[in-house]
């Protein structure tokens, strides 16, 4: 006889719903930065970088969109990932928030989320919901 499947706790489907806006925060960033770099304000070197730029940050939307699923799931990969990324949006958040022209508002939110979303990933409710397929069956 098999146990039963953990259920999710509340605080994971939160976490998961919080990935999925800051997922699409990202994503609306991206779009709007690939619009902003045909700028005819822009240098050609401002147009690449911002280009590239917005393109990355696309990218990490689209991955937190997608890895969202195995977060409701328990998959620690999906764990892992989702981390790895708001470290990286912690990093880049409070550098923006200190570039000139910068709206420190959305930079500022985006540190929160981030903080939210790696308090909630790493709880005990969380760590055990995450771990449960690791534990020996009978």
């Amino acid at each position: 006889m098999t146990a039963s499947p953990a259920k999710r706790p509340g605080g994971v489907t939160f976490l998961g719903v919080l990935v999925i806006i800051s997922g699409i925060l990202f994503v609306i960033s991206g779009l709007l930065g690939i619009l902003a770099s045909s700028s005819s304000d822009l240098t050609s070197n401002q147009k690449t970088t911002l280009l590239v730029i917005s393109v990355v940050i696309l990218i990490i939307g689209i991955i937190e969109i997608a890895v969202a699923r195995g977060l409701f799931r328990g998959s620690n990969g999906a764990r892992l990932i989702v981390a790895v990324l708001n470290i990286v949006t912690i990093v880049g958040a409070l550098f923006a928030a200190f570039t000139p022209g910068n709206q420190r508002g959305t930079s500022i939110g985006q540190v929160v989320i981030a903080i939210i979303v790696l308090a909630l990933l790493y709880s005990g409710s969380a760590n055990e919901f995450f771990n449960r397929s690791k534990a020996p069956t009978v």
